[in-house]
């Protein structure tokens, strides 16, 4: 009982990837906008050059909590949307290597970002800054690899839009660009204080986009298995 139990949530995650996918998207769109405003009504100074995004929860608490519910509830919506895609492209064995790293690499990435919501950016408590900082590096780095082998696979194994193709490959490019960077600045010892943050905002526009396109690309998919499952039944009283 209990393994048909979980089999069906399994099954309800498979086929419902893409709406999980714009119910993140549009989760994590909102509170950013949101708290932005609201940091900004506050401190005229903050931008996107100066701020990271894991600042938005510097502002007002009600800009904290807002901002934490929605990066909460983008990062559970991302398991079902990561179940539904890599299951599209799970069933060849040339690939099955590079189908397994991609899994593990999404689930480091995934699990990552649930920590990143539940432990915000708390530059004065030492134990939540290095909580947020050591997720937010695995996230990045999990993401940026992820992403580049989600968009190899789906050059090489699903027939896909090239623009879908690029859109994984360049996110992909944008996280390792932030976490390299990030390596770099510590390596080298630059104070928070100079950097610019501005890459980071742009890979959060990214893989909202990303994460739209491959939604709608996810709800496409599952109306079209239906039709077809539609069209043999109707066949079979012909």
């Amino acid at each position: 009982m209990r393994n048909l139990r979980e089999n069906r949530i399994y099954k309800f995650f498979q086929d419902n990837g893409g709406y999980f996918a714009i119910i993140g998207i549009i989760s994590l769109t909102l509170s950013v906008l949101i708290s932005f405003f609201l940091n900004s009504s506050v401190n005229p100074s903050f931008n996107i050059v100066s701020y990271a995004v894991s600042d938005l929860v510097s502002g007002p608490m009600i800009s904290r909590i807002i901002y934490s519910v929605g990066l909460l509830i983008s990062s559970f919506a991302q398991i079902p949307t990561y179940i539904s895609l890599i299951n599209r492209f799970n069933n060849k064995e040339s690939y099955i290597t590079l189908f397994k790293v991609t899994v593990l690499s999404s689930v480091f990435s995934i699990i990552s970002h649930n920590i990143l919501s539940l432990f915000p950016l708390e530059r004065n408590v030492l134990p939540l800054f290095l909580t947020h900082g050591i997720a937010a590096g695995i996230h990045y780095v999990a993401g940026s690899v992820s992403l580049i082998l989600i968009g190899i696979i789906e050059h090489y194994k699903i027939k896909v839009s090239k623009i879908m193709v690029m859109i994984s490959l360049i996110n992909g490019a944008l996280y390792s660009i932030v976490w390299i960077r990030y390596l770099l600045s510590l390596m080298v010892g630059i104070p928070e204080v100079f950097m610019n943050h501005s890459i980071q905002w742009v890979a959060l526009a990214g893989i909202i986009l990303w994460s739209l396109i491959h939604g709608i690309f996810l709800i496409k998919a599952k109306k079209r298995n239906l039709d077809k499952a539609k069209n043999n039944g109707k066949s079979l009283y012909l």
